[in-house]
């Protein structure tokens, strides 16, 4: 039964995404030629930067954190506002250099229309000098650019953009990664080199944060039967994805099987997405975190760090922990993870027992660095 809402929802997002992109397409006809890219912005002038991201999960906001960190670098004396529709992105971008506030859209509930005008007066009333859109397709994010007091927008072109720009950039063919592609928008209309930002995803735990979540993550090793010595190769695992994406528990259990055998000296810990949730070991180590930032700063001590393409996958590479990624149903050059130490396997049609092997040999021609 799972299987068939799954597809039924995946068919419902489909036929969305057709009906935004027509409309998008007939609304940027009568606008056709007004988005050129103007001359280049002086970094300069701006002092009040707003970037919006209308979106409720939690990795499509980590995405916004290499744009975060490239905005402060190119212009350090400007401070930053984020206009967001997930729930924790004041919590999970806090620290981020140059931020200032986080203004949170309810996601979904007619029952919060309160909270929304609310939120929406506050947003009308700030001004900036530029507003960001960082998405090439987001008909959420150009409302949000157009209702925006700024003196300046940028944004990207294209046959969809119906929106007037001051600064219309191209969209870059040979960037596809939602966490990169932003980048081209600071490129382009400030002539700077991001290339040379070394971009990479970023939660801004504090040294007190990181302690506590040691703290909890030695905790939680104990926790399970295979109990750690000195020799120990701790590996956080996320197995709860969702949709196409979820490989299934009794995937997860052919695999870890087949793994422990390959590399005995090893502690599995399931980051769980509750408390109640059930383990797919009963005899394996879980760890649960009531905030996406208290998790990145506990999974950060792990060694490595196994997943689907999920959000936890995203805070583990931003964590900076090596990231084995397993992608089946998503498209890992627009999703994957982004750090040097991270590898993506392509598992459609592999069975458990082959991905252990692969991660077992990557784990173990690795340095320790941990």
């Amino acid at each position: 039964m799972a299987g068939i809402w799954d597809g039924i929802e995946a068919a419902e997002k489909q036929v969305r995404g057709a009906l935004r992109s027509a409309a998008s397409r007939t609304l940027a006809a009568f606008t056709s030629g007004r988005n050129q890219p103007a001359a280049r912005l002086d970094p300069s002038a701006v002092r009040r930067i707003l970037v919006v991201r209308m979106n409720g999960r939690m990795g499509n906001t980590l995405f916004l954190t290499p744009l975060l960190s490239a905005l402060h670098d190119v212009m350090p004396n400007a401070a930053i506002d984020v206009f967001s529709t997930y729930p924790d992105a004041a919590d999970l971008l806090r620290g981020m250099p140059g931020l200032r506030n986080v203004m949170t859209l309810p996601h979904k509930g007619w029952w919060r229309l309160g909270t929304s005008l609310a939120t929406l007066r506050t947003y009308r009333a700030q001004r900036y000098d530029l507003a960001v859109d960082p998405q090439v397709n987001s008909s959420g994010g150009r409302i949000a650019l157009m209702l925006a007091r700024a003196r300046w927008r940028l944004g990207f072109g294209g046959d969809q953009q119906w929106l007037r720009l001051d600064y219309a950039a191209d969209v870059p063919s040979a960037v596809r990664h939602e966490a990169l592609r932003p980048l081209a928008l600071l490129q382009q209309a400030f002539n700077c080199r991001v290339d040379q930002m070394q971009p990479h995803l970023c939660v801004a735990n504090s040294p007190e944060e990181l302690a506590a979540g040691a703290r909890l993550l030695e905790k939680s090793r104990h926790r399970g039967v295979l109990q750690p010595d000195a020799a120990t190769t701790v590996i956080g695992f996320f197995a709860s994805a969702r949709g196409k994406k979820d490989l299934g528990p009794e995937w997860w259990r052919e695999f870890w099987q087949a793994y422990l055998a390959l590399q005995p000296g090893t502690v599995p810990i399931e980051v769980l997405p509750s408390a109640s949730h059930p383990p797919v070991m009963a005899d394996f180590a879980t760890v649960h975190c009531p905030s996406p930032r208290e998790l990145a700063a506990t999974i950060g001590h792990a060694d490595w760090f196994f997943s689907a393409d999920t959000g936890p996958m995203h805070l583990a590479s931003a964590a900076r922990v090596p990231t084995i990624a397993f992608f089946e149903s998503s498209d890992p050059s627009t999703y994957g993870p982004i750090n040097r130490d991270d590898v993506v396997l392509s598992v459609g049609g592999m069975t458990p027992h082959v991905v252990a092997e692969e991660c077992a040999r990557i784990v173990a021609a690795a340095p320790r660095t941990h």
